[in-house]
């Protein structure tokens, strides 16, 4: 069939604008676009230097979902008109469609169905030019060509018995591993059950498949995921999955690995970039007319917001680092849904494009008439200023030949390579040929031995096993010396190894055994990666060596500095694997004893990790119950033990550690107290019974204040009752016990519900040192807060209780009833006028209610409290000024937004301008005069800023400082910021004014608040540490304000979001401190996602100005003011993400930064749950912050 050709080669010359917003929502969506490629392309925005072009489009193609190139150049794709869902009584007909481009214009002019009559296929791979597996959804079906005419004449089931639960979850994504296997994947809502000849195997949720056809083996490589329509293998041979309905972006995929949402899961690894929106489809971008900086990235497709994405992938240790990069495509068509991309043989890529309005089939219905069932495109993405990648003939080469095609930049050259040679493996002389390739140099060698180590396992090789070890230790004295690809050259040999199960089974234990050999011998190879590798394949042997071999591993990870939660593959496939051989390892063999007896902590994980009473038993039979002293190694299985034991192994331990002398039951005790509290306070079975048996036995007297603790302690966590006449005794007579004694003993006392308990709690509360009386009241409201309400009213007038008395009255909001009580008696209390505003404050600040608030006003009298500056005030608050007034607390004070201090006054380059700058208020005003400019601001108006006040003929009154005069207007700058031009003709009458400052401001401030901002302004340019330093510090800001309506974007797109000017992201203004750190307390929160961390969003813009007046283009440097507390370096950037203009940009870019002359945005994320203390911006090069004003 011949294809109308389509004019479409649009090179846009321009950055990318990173415009990646969402399509109405899906109900709402009235303005359905014409289906007009031309127009669809030309909305498309790309990566500078990259063009686009039509390769394919309707009606040779309909609905493409997945698509496979095959060794001549031919694209396979796999279409359907039917989804979601097959209407009554029709008969389905989707196609297998096989697109060639004959004159390699870029453009496809022939289209054949090779297949038809199929219900939604999900996915196609050929194999070879005339054959091709196909997902179709119960079912992976095989069809060939046998007479070569381009249309399958045969066809059959491979494997039946996959899941239908959903349409969009059936298998899926099928690929060609480097290994000879098949791997497809299937999503959450779908349970497999598949007959093989190796019994029936199952898979429920999500996972991905490996198949061996030359076998017929069929296993699960890794399960979870929520609908991963993207899988890919990297030059390392290391997997890679983008899940079409999670949040975290590329996920790093190994044997064995556990991801979300995998049903009976209690422990599971998560994606790369968290936060990240969904994508669907993945492919590793290599060859030569890719750009050099983009090869090794990993494209995928936001379908939602219409945007094809790339990242970048490093190792970390025995996990990776994935980082967002520009997106090559995006689009504001609504219509552009690419779901999946492929390499093309010149090294161009292909985006395929299912095009439709209309996605999400559980939100919308299914016979929806805006869902588009017709269209379909093929895109083409190229950079014509880059020579396209050659295409080797394949079918025509030679092994030799074929060989050297494995050294190929292009991964696709590769992979075809392979599959090519998959067909040679039986000639005589190939393996000779190969070993000839492996030795013929010592450049590229790593890569040469593991592609030949996959050859091997696809013709089932026997593994070369004293080779391997020569090159295991070769790796152990020199760990520096171990390839990237070590991990999958070791998982090849060990599939090489397994296999034989089913080729060569009397030989299967010898096999096997060599197998385990090699494991053996890189148990002790100090490298991560290749570390990992072996934790899996020790629990794959599930054997008393490979048990043992993993607490060896285990003992070296936890003696090294490096915590082994920061390497989460790692620290996961030790958990995973440690359970696996949990039944020999809990033999306690004699290695296994000295390696316990060494490393205490690693049995104590191992217990953990496993979580049973038998493995809690392992470790209580250890304990030495009777030893004089306690040894490191029972602390540490104590603090096992009581994480994992059940109520009864947990009394029986309680029982022995009570038997000991008084210092060792204490530490024991208190270690399992520690323990238990992370379980939810378990509770030893008879606690109280094995306690008051104990008690009975000592003297009061004799009790120390360590026993009285963890006897407190345990009164609370374990629910203890037979406690209360020891804590009684010692809150009557040991009043010289300090405070936080008497206060851990009291608070014990508050959880007994005894009326002697609550008699002696109300007692203290009324009388006593104040510490007690907190202690007791901090008790009552806990445990009885209808009783403690008055005692709260009661201390909110006392100095030193107030504040407690604040925060309980505040956690008493969540309770109406409570609320309605403190209502009730507030109205009978009387309370000084600083102490109602504080509490007011805080009412307010923790959601408020209209009741309490006027309760709280009226008890207070703040109708009548304004600040008047009479001579006797003015000489008390000076003094306080200079006493106890403190400048730190009093910023805080003027950065509070009910005040509007900075929308009116700039601090050197921050602020408003309706008032004067005060950058050095404090180097030339004295205190006093300060203070009566705060209080009484008309009657110390600064040259300037005397405002007009001004009445037009219509009736209007408008006050503002002039900031410029003519004979025809008059210009005033507003209170609010703004300006103001008037006509000379409209003026009715011009008097002076007051200042702009409303009068009463301050009226809600404390004394102490007020005396404490008065001191910031005099320090304010006098005192060092308020001077506004001269270095280049970015000082304005803006900040994402929260709106469910932003929120709500960010969880349907990604945080890029942010970096758009979208109409949903309001931004409000955000100026730094003094000392130029930026308080992240005054950012707001944003969370897409249930496991996503906290994030706020900051932006500033700067300008460039090169210093050769002869270039366009200056390199700055962006550098942190100040530490996160994650990496400890002021310039690590950890816990933030940016973007410059737009585009997403590693932070890393930030230090060496070219920008052409002009000005630039700079968007910021930062992940709350890593950075936690105030940081500051710092520019160096030709750059300055851009001013706001």
């Amino acid at each position: 069939m011949n294809l109308r050709r389509h004019p479409l080669s649009f090179c846009f010359a321009i950055c990318l604008g990173c415009l990646a917003t969402v399509a109405q929502a899906q109900r709402d969506l009235t303005d359905i676009p014409e289906p007009d490629p031309v127009a669809e392309a030309a909305a498309m925005k790309l990566d500078s230097g990259a063009a686009v072009n039509l390769f394919a489009a309707d009606p040779a193609i309909r609905k493409p979902i997945q698509m496979n190139f095959d060794c001549t150049g031919a694209l396979w794709v796999a279409s359907s008109k039917s989804y979601p869902q097959v209407k009554p009584g029709e008969i389905p007909n989707d196609q297998i469609v096989v697109l060639r481009d004959l004159d390699n214009d870029g453009v496809a002019e022939s289209s054949t169905v090779f297949a038809d009559g199929l219900l939604i296929p999900t996915g196609v791979i050929p194999d070879g030019p005339h054959a091709a597996y196909v997902a179709a959804s119960t079912e992976l079906l095989y069809f060939e060509d046998t007479d070569h005419d381009g249309v399958a004449d045969e066809r059959r089931i491979v494997l039946s018995g996959f899941g239908t639960e959903d349409t969009h979850h059936l298998v899926h994504t099928l690929r060609w591993g480097p290994d000879g296997c098949l791997y497809f994947n299937q999503s959450i809502y779908i349970h497999s059950h598949i007959d093989t000849p190796d019994g029936t195997k199952r898979l429920d949720g999500g996972g991905i498949w490996r198949y061996r056809p030359s076998t017929g083996q069929l296993d699960v490589f890794c399960k979870g995921f929520i609908n991963p329509w993207g899988h890919i293998v990297d030059t390392n041979g290391e997997s890679f999955v983008s899940d079409g309905a999670a949040f975290d972006g590329i996920t790093y995929a190994f044997p064995d690995a556990v991801f979300k949402t995998s049903p009976g899961a209690t422990r599971w690894l998560l994606g790369l970039n968290p936060g990240s929106p969904k994508y669907c489809g993945l492919e590793v971008l290599s060859g030569s007319h890719i750009p050099p900086e983009w090869k090794g990235d990993l494209i995928t497709n936001d379908f939602r917001s219409h945007r094809v994405c790339r990242f970048s992938i490093r190792p970390n240790g025995a996990d990776y680092i994935s980082r967002q990069q520009p997106e090559p495509l995006t689009t504001e068509h609504v219509a552009f849904r690419p779901i999946d991309a492929r390499m093309a043989p010149d090294g161009t890529l292909m985006i395929a494009d299912w095009y439709n309005p209309i996605i999400q089939h559980g939100e919308v219905d299914f016979r929806d008439p805006r869902r588009d069932t017709e269209h379909g495109r093929i895109w083409r993405l190229s950079f014509p200023d880059r020579p396209l990648d050659p295409w080797p003939d394949f079918l025509a080469a030679k092994t030799p030949e074929l060989l050297s095609y494995l050294e190929d930049e292009s991964l696709t050259v590769r992979q075809f390579a392979r599959r090519t040679l998959w067909d040679h493996l039986d000639e005589p002389s190939f393996f000779d040929e190969v070993n000839n390739w492996v030795h013929s140099g010592q450049d590229g060698l790593a890569h040469r031995q593991l592609e030949a180590q996959w050859l091997r396992e696809a013709a089932f090789q026997p593994i070369e096993t004293e080779t391997a070890i020569a090159q295991l230790n070769a790796w152990k004295a020199d760990p520096t010396s171990v390839p990237d690809n070590a991990r999958a050259w070791l998982r090849s040999q060990f599939r090489s190894a397994e296999q034989t199960k089913v080729t060569d089974p009397a030989n299967a234990s010898k096999v096997m055994a060599d197998a385990a050999s090699l494991v053996e011998a890189a148990i002790d190879i100090a490298d991560p990666a290749l570390t990992l590798e072996v934790v899996v394949q020790c629990g794959q042997l599930d054997s008393e060596e490979s048990a043992v071999w993993l607490h060896r591993i285990l003992s070296r990870l936890l003696a090294s500095d490096q915590p082994l939660s920061s390497q989460a593959s790692l620290d996961f496939a030790l958990w995973q694997s440690i359970r696996e051989t949990a039944e020999h390892w809990q033999r306690g063999n004699e290695t296994l004893q000295e390696i316990w007896e060494e490393s205490p902590k690693t049995l104590a994980w191992s217990v953990g990790a496993v979580g049973s009473a038998d493995a809690a038993k392992l470790l209580i039979s250890r304990v030495e119950w009777d030893a004089p002293t306690s040894k490191a190694a029972d602390d540490q299985w104590l603090s096992a033990i009581g994480e994992v034991a059940t109520a009864e192994q947990l009394g029986s331990v309680l029982s022995r550690l009570l038997t000991g002398d008084s210092e060792q039951v204490e530490r024991r005790i208190s270690t399992l107290l520690a323990s238990t509290s992370k379980r939810n306070n378990a509770a030893p079975a008879d606690a109280d019974s094995s306690v008051k048996q104990w008690l009975g036995k000592q003297k009061n007297e004799d009790l120390t204040a360590s026993t009285l603790r963890w006897i407190s302690q345990s009164t609370q966590q374990w629910k203890l009752k037979s406690t209360e006449g020891v804590l009684l005794s010692a809150i009557e007579t040991r009043s010289d016990a300090s405070a936080a004694d008497r206060q851990i003993w009291i608070n014990a006392l508050a959880s007994l519900p005894s009326p002697k308990a609550n008699q002696t709690l109300m007692s203290i509360a009324k009388e006593g040192p104040v510490a007690d009386r907190l202690a007791a009241i901090d008790g009552l409201v806990a445990s009885r807060p209808g009783a403690a309400v008055p005692l709260v009213l009661r201390s909110l007038s006392k100095p030193d209780m107030s504040e407690a008395a604040h925060g309980w009255l505040v956690s008493a909001l969540s309770r109406p009833d409570l609320v309605k009580r403190y209502t009730e008696k507030m109205n009978e209390t009387e309370l000084p006028s600083d102490t109602a505003r504080t509490l007011l404050r805080a009412i307010r600040s923790a959601g408020g209610n209209a009741g309490l608030e006027q309760a709280i006003r009226k008890s207070g009298k703040l109708a009548d409290a304004t600040w008047e500056l009479s001579p006797e005030l003015k000489t008390r608050l000076l003094k306080r000024v200079q006493e106890s007034g403190s400048a730190t607390r009093g910023e805080l004070v003027y950065r509070r937004k009910e005040l509007q201090c900075i929308a009116c006054h700039a601090i050197g380059t921050a602020g408003g301008l309706v008032g004067p700058n005060l950058v050095s208020l404090g180097g030339s005003s004295q205190p006093d005069y300060v203070l009566e400019s705060l209080l009484d601001p008309s009657a110390r108006l600064k040259e300037g800023y005397s405002t007009r006040k001004i009445l037009t003929e219509d009736g209007e009154v408008i006050s503002g400082i002039a900031i410029g005069q003519t004979e025809d207007a008059t210009r005033l700058r507003l209170a609010d910021g703004t300006e103001r031009e008037i006509e000379t003709d409209a003026i009715l009458d011009d008097a002076p004014g007051k200042s702009l400052m409303p009068e009463g401001l301050l009226d809600n401030l404390t004394e102490a608040e007020l005396v404490d901002l008065t001191t910031f302004l005099v320090a304010l340019g006098r005192d060092p540490e308020f001077t506004v330093s001269t270095q280049n510090i970015v000082r304005s800001f803006e900040t994402l304000t929260y709106t469910a309506e932003a929120n709500r974007r960010l969880n349907r797109t990604s945080v890029d979001t942010a970096a758009q000017d979208d109409p949903a992201m309001t931004w409000r203004d955000l100026t730094s401190m003094v000392d130029g750190t930026v308080r992240l307390e005054e950012a707001d929160k944003f969370k897409q996602h249930r496991q996503s961390p906290h994030i706020s969003f900051l932006r500033f813009d700067i300008e460039v100005t090169p210093s050769d007046s002869n270039s366009e283009i200056a390199t700055i440097a962006l550098k942190l003011l100040g530490a996160t507390p994650s990496a400890g370096d002021a310039n690590s950037w950890d816990g933030f993400e940016a973007w410059v203009d737009g585009k997403p940009t590693p932070t890393w870019q930030l230090k060496n930064l070219p920008l052409s002359r002009g000005r630039h945005r700079i968007t910021l994320s930062i992940n709350r749950d890593e950075v936690m203390t105030a940081f500051g911006i710092t520019l160096e090069g030709d750059a300055n912050a851009a001013s706001k004003n």
